[in-house]
């Protein structure tokens, strides 16, 4: 899965020049958090509603709360912005811009391509994409097997005692837990009656819990 899947396509932006009050308001109506900043139709920062809530703090020890207000009010979105920020592109995976954005602590990222901004892929989008693998808005039942070792055949095996019951799999997942070599299995399917499922697994040796 690549950032033109899940990235949220010609973003809302501003120009620097716009006061901080009215990217404020941009985000309240819209219902965002960041907003690209761009010039001339080149991505220039970023801006984002933490931003704008840290400056009257920032300001406050020294002034009134009407000089605070009327400098505030004077202030434009490039005084404040993120300058250059870092983007990823279009062909970037999922996994690559999940990791990067836990490097640099960030949780979004403007798209460009070929110096165009072409979308802005945030951590929402990057939930929303885990969910729609995960198959979260799915009517599933969730079956988790522990301690299986990563051998040649393992999903064939558990897939077989799946498919005997003639239950659909929503999601079929794995992971590692720190330190171990083993892996666990998360699996959906689409069933309520689980249980004897779960009987059939743990007679061919599965772990489940």
């Amino acid at each position: 899965m690549l950032a033109r899947d899940i990235m949220t396509k010609n973003p809302i932006t501003v120009d620097g020049e716009i006061s901080i009050a009215e990217a404020k308001r941009i985000m309240k109506e819209k219902n965002i958090r960041r907003l690209p900043v761009v010039d001339n139709g080149k991505l220039v920062g970023m801006v984002t509603e933490r931003m704008i809530l840290e400056v009257s703090p920032s300001l406050a020890t020294s002034l009134s709360i009407y000089e605070l207000h009327y400098l505030i009010a004077k202030m434009k979105v490039k005084d404040i912005m993120v300058r250059n920020p870092i983007t990823i592109s279009p062909a970037t995976t999922f996994k690559d811009a999940l990791l990067l954005g836990q490097e640099k602590r960030i949780g979004a990222f403007p798209v460009v391509d070929n110096g165009k901004l072409v979308g802005i892929a945030t951590e929402s989008d990057l939930v929303r994409f885990i969910n729609n693998i995960w198959g979260a808005k799915e009517k599933a039942s969730t079956i988790i097997i522990e301690g299986v070792s990563q051998h040649s055949g393992l999903f064939r095996e558990v897939v077989d005692v799946i498919d005997r019951h003639k239950v659909p799999i929503v999601s079929f997942m794995t992971y590692v837990s720190p330190g171990r070599v083993d892996c666990n299995l998360i699996i959906r399917v689409k069933t309520k009656e689980v249980n004897p499922l779960k009987r059939d697994l743990k007679k061919a040796k599965f772990k489940v819990v």
